[in-house]
């Protein structure tokens, strides 16, 4: 039994300091006030120091009161859990930290993050199950009956701790996942191994016997060897004959004279005398040049030129021009007699060495003829003809026995592999067998523990009780008119049905009035069914201005109910109604600082 007892706080939303309210001063508390000062804040410091969150999703920034010094708010709440006393202290300026006492002990987490953690699992519930349970307002009503049936569902299963056979579902679902992929790679292999069992299982698995090879002669190698041999001594001399021959065709092509002189005759001074008369001649043919250009007076005495004296002298250098013009002649003429006794000297002793040379060179027991070589080279061809065809016959002998020797292996292998692929194929559907019965259960246990399964049992098991328990205080709020029942459908919907004085009516049809009495029997009997099922209830229940669509008569009956719940503190805000039996607890508001008033 979770008891909240006193909550106390300074500069949140429109309040200054030192505000506290306790709620277990009375079994029924009204806080009275005029609208907009701070009645229905009172809920969200609760839901702040609770679960760090409020129901409007204003700010951390927003909740400090604007109009206070002070630049931080505080906020405390003291509750019991059993036997255990509990305190959470939320400070907030420009960052935020939470205590959390337990028996006057700090049990606090490292960050407030942490913190709210471990408040949540002292409660038992979040903030969600908080708003339905023990916060109600006009704006955020009791949205169980009107709900969608998964959210409707959803809302049970965690009310009324179902929870834990979904997260088994999924755990199981999850496995199922797994599992599922182990049997997808299994029955890969049973395929895999099955495919290649029924292609091989038609193939000829006899082995086949290798085919002689036949062998070599080696005689027939040496033989070719020595003839080749044979064959090579015998081009060699042939090659020499030729040789040889060649020496004498050329030698006989030599013509020998006799050699008249003893040796070459010099032209050394032959050529000098004609050297010496191509210069007189020169400088004659000069000379003559030089007089043919003097008339007049000479250029040097300036004395008168003697014309006869000048061609006489022309005359006799003419003269000697011509003498120079017949010794060349005669010299050019010995010079050509001597150059050609030369010349035939030499062909002649030219001759006379190269026929010496050859007849060095010419060998007289060699024949003219070159030796025969047809018989040996025929044998030769034979030979290696006969060769070839036995390598021929070896070669194609050693292929087939190479494709033999694989047909044989491959046979070998595929025998093998048969013996252990039926081994690895009866493993493997044993083992699929076995994933397949385990999924079996798996689906079974995943249905079984699913929203239509366990929980959907579970669910109608415990909606009996919620329908016995609503309408108990239905009777009272409505004299009788309304009953509430939950029908399951064919599909397995949890339809929510009203029934009006005997007939059946959707609930969107009810007024809000009557929709308000529906859902107050409704609250307070998750309220009671939540207690009886759950080790985590709480005391409180705030209805903020949820009364205001009843009549008088259906608040009347709503507070005679509520004082008559166990262990229930409950806090009304609401405008213009007062019942004398109604703790009354003003909240005023002045220069825009509420305050309790106490």
């Amino acid at each position: 039994m979770i008891t909240l007892k006193e909550l106390r706080w300074s500069n949140a939303f429109s309040y200054g300091k030192d505000n506290s309210l306790t709620f277990t001063s009375s079994p029924l508390t009204q806080l009275i006030g005029k609208n907009g000062h701070g009645k229905s804040s009172i809920a969200l410091i609760l839901e702040e120091v609770l679960f760090n969150k409020n129901s409007k999703g204003i700010k951390k920034s927003d909740i400090l009161n604007r109009y206070v010094k002070d630049k931080a708010y505080t906020i405390e709440l003291d509750l019991d859990k059993d036997a255990d006393s509990y305190t959470i202290k939320s400070t907030r300026s420009s960052t935020q930290t939470v205590k959390l006492l337990k028996n006057g002990v700090d049990i606090s987490a490292h960050t407030a993050t942490a913190t709210y953690k471990i408040i949540e699992e002292v409660l038992g519930f979040d903030h969600k199950a908080f708003s339905q349970i023990v916060y109600q307002s006009s704006a955020s009503s009791l949205e169980f009956l009107t709900a969608t049936d998964s959210n409707r569902k959803k809302f049970l299963i965690e009310l009324l701790n179902l929870s834990k056979y979904s997260r088994a579902a999924e755990i199981f679902k999850g496995l199922a996942s797994s599992l599922s992929k182990d049997i997808a790679a299994t029955q890969a292999t049973v395929d895999t191994i099955s495919n290649w069992l029924n292609k091989y299982s038609k193939t000829s698995l006899n082995l086949l016997d290798a085919v002689p090879v036949p062998t070599a002669d080696p005689a027939l190698n040496s033989e070719v060897i020595q003839i080749e041999g044979a064959l090579s001594v015998l081009e060699k001399e042939n090659k020499r004959i030729i040789q040889n021959n060649t020496y004498k065709t050329l030698q006989s092509k030599i013509s020998l004279t006799p050699v008249e002189l003893t040796k070459e005759v010099s032209t050394d001074s032959v050529k000098a005398s004609i050297t010496e008369a191509n210069k007189v001649k020169k400088d004659a043919k000069a000379f003559i040049a030089k007089m043919k250009l003097l008339h007049g007076n000479c250029p040097t005495c300036l004395q008168s030129i003697d014309e006869a004296k000048i061609n006489t002298l022309i005359t006799e250098q003419e003269d000697l021009v011509l003498q120079s013009d017949k010794g060349l002649l005669e010299f050019n003429a010995i010079l050509a007699e001597i150059e050609d006794g030369n010349a035939k000297h030499i062909k002649a002793i030219k001759a006379q060495q190269d026929w010496e040379k050859y007849h060095t060179l010419i060998d007289v027991t060699l024949p003219s003829d070159l030796l025969a070589k047809e018989d040996l080279e025929g044998k030769l061809t034979g030979l290696k003809t006969s060769i070839a065809a036995t390598e021929v016959s070896i070669a194609q002998a050693t292929a087939k026995n190479t494709t033999i020797t694989a047909h044989n292996t491959k046979v070998d292998t595929i025998s093998k592999q048969l013996v252990e692929f039926n081994s690895e194929l009866e493993e493997a559907s044993g083992k699929l067998n076995t994933l397949s019965d385990r999924m079996s259960i798996l689906n079974i246990l995943t249905k079984t523990f699913s929203t239509t399964g366990l929980v959907a049992y579970k669910i109608e098991c415990l909606v009996k009780d919620l329908e016995d328990l609503t309408n108990t205080y239905l009777v009272d709020l409505s004299d009788g008119r309304f009953q509430l029942s939950f029908q399951i459908s064919t599909s397995d919907k949890l339809n929510v049905v009203i029934t009006d004085n005997g007939r059946d009516i959707d609930i969107t049809a009810l007024s809000s009035g009557e929709l308000a009495r529906v859902n107050a029997s409704a609250l307070l009997a998750i309220r009671k069914l939540m207690q009886s099922l759950s080790s985590s209830r709480i005391n409180l229940l705030i209805l903020d201005e949820t009364v205001e669509t009843l009549d008088i008569d259906g608040k009347e009956k709503l507070v005679e109910i509520l004082l008559k719940e166990e262990a229930l503190n409950t806090v009304l805000v609401s405008h213009g109604f007062n019942h004398p039996l109604l703790e009354k607890i003003p909240v005023i508001k002045e220069n825009n600082i509420s305050r309790i008033e106490l």
